[in-house]
């Protein structure tokens, strides 16, 4: 370890930050809480050696980064040049005038009225779901990662590409995009490999994979341009909506991206947050008794709508603390523009910046008992007692994710449905390790015995 002049904070040595490459690449979580513990909320790291970064868990200086002077602070490499290579250029990856276009056009399709339109399309979907879910069950125990998976691939691609869209080409899109995410982050971690991917043809045959997931939307865009759609669907809202400034559509290139960067964003961030519930649910299995009481309460015999969904108060506590404890974006990159400091941390222009969700979220100065799972934080009572940037699974800022209200339609709307039904435990409580990849996964299988439970 070195003290970093430059930057005025602890500091990780280039050499040891490149012995730990392999560390990085198994599991950042674990390699930057060693150091956060050790250095403190602010510490500098060279990622694989290459690159110096500024590590942040400190929420005045994330809440800085993100909101205070986030014109200074654009999304680095790992977005614009790693991601875009795959993904090309959209609002995830975007800056500028470019990226509040693209913003404005887009937010129409996350307001209220909109996802009290696509509810009951989401109600019926998941009713199919379930149906599907009795019959595994009755099988034994089921993965429970595995199932979010289906579900929310095939929720997410329907309220993107509409009813139809075909499961098998659904599926065939998530498993590129699965591959080429796992390529990126081997070049964040592993920088100094890019040009052995590019010599070696690794690049090209993941551009390849790219190519047949690229040509499948295509096609179906083609092809909606053709038969047109009644019923109200993303890929119809971004058809057919021009941009306000200057009446032009967006075009099939800039649709396709946007609409890959959502099914990517969508599907991980509802995928992992419901498995993380489920997870810390049968771990504390009295708090599935007081959301099944509080869904009777509130519900009663009557259909969910929007406005009831969103009153389940106790289950929007549990859901706030799971994204505490396993928030899906467990860090941001951003790059500054100019030289800057912050509270006598000095950062030069150019230099990487790390807000770390998962750090922050960790945070003893910030948590009480940080490792605890107690959704009380988050009550009436208590909401105004952190940071306002000491929780924030989606992000936060001009650039606070897009799509967190859909996400967070879909996961009630899940928990709902199971928790009614059935009480479930961990098969041998099972502790289930972190797998941080570009969204924060569990690793390996979930699995959990769902029972039904006993109506009178």
């Amino acid at each position: 370890m070195s003290n970093n002049s430059i930057t005025n904070t602890p500091g990780v040595s280039r050499a040891e930050a490149f012995l730990r490459s392999k560390d990085l690449l198994n599991n950042p979580i674990e390699v930057f809480e060693g150091y956060r513990k050790s250095m403190g909320p602010n510490f500098t790291f060279f990622f694989g050696g290459a690159k110096r970064t500024i590590i942040t868990a400190d929420p005045d200086f994330i809440q800085y980064i993100l909101k205070d002077n986030n014109s200074n602070y654009l999304k680095s490499d790992i977005q614009v040049k790693r991601m875009a290579e795959f993904q090309g250029v959209g609002l995830l990856n975007s800056h500028g005038d470019y990226w509040l276009r693209q913003r404005r056009l887009l937010s129409m399709g996350f307001t209220r009225s909109n996802l009290s339109s696509i509810l009951p399309t989401q109600i019926d979907m998941l009713a199919g779901f379930m149906d599907s879910f009795d019959k595994s069950i009755d099988e034994g125990p089921v993965d429970i990662y595995s199932q979010m998976v289906k579900f929310t691939l095939k929720s997410v691609g329907k309220t993107l590409f509409g009813d139809d869209m075909d499961d098998d080409e659904l599926e065939q899109i998530g498993e590129a995009i699965s591959e080429i995410q796992e390529f990126i982050l081997q070049q964040v971690f592993k920088p100094y490999l890019i040009p052995w991917y590019r010599v070696s043809g690794k690049t090209a045959s993941f551009q390849k994979t790219r190519a047949k997931a690229d040509k499948l939307v295509i096609d179906y865009i083609n092809e909606r341009k053709k038969t047109g759609s009644k019923n109200w669907d993303f890929l119809k809202l971004v058809l057919e909506t021009p941009y306000k400034d200057t009446g032009d559509l967006m075009s099939d290139e800039q649709i396709k991206i946007e609409i890959l960067q959502l099914l990517v964003a969508g599907n991980e961030t509802s995928s992992n947050a419901l498995t993380w519930s489920f997870y810390l649910l049968a771990k504390n299995p009295e708090h599935i008794v007081k959301i099944r009481e509080e869904i009777n309460e509130v519900f009663g015999d009557e259909d969910v709508d929007y406005n009831s969904l969103h009153s389940l108060e106790h289950t929007m506590n549990v859901l706030n603390e799971v994204l505490r404890i396993y928030p899906p974006f467990w860090m941001i990159d951003r790059i500054a523009i100019k030289d800057d400091e912050f509270n006598g941390i000095k950062i030069p222009s150019g230099s990487i910046l790390v807000p770390y969700i998962y750090g922050v979220h960790h945070n003893s100065e910030c948590w009480e008992s940080p490792s605890e799972f107690k959704p009380s934080r988050f009550t009436k009572e208590n909401k105004n007692n952190h940071h306002p940037f000491a929780h924030v699974p989606f992000g936060g800022g001009p650039r606070v994710c897009i799509g967190q209200n859909m996400a967070i339609m879909q996961i009630l709307l899940v928990l709902v449905s199971v928790i009614k039904k059935y009480d479930f435990k961990i098969i041998n409580n099972v502790t289930v390790e972190m797998d941080p990849r570009m969204i924060l996964r569990p690793k390996g299988d979930v699995m959990l015995d769902f029972s039904r439970i006993k109506v009178d």
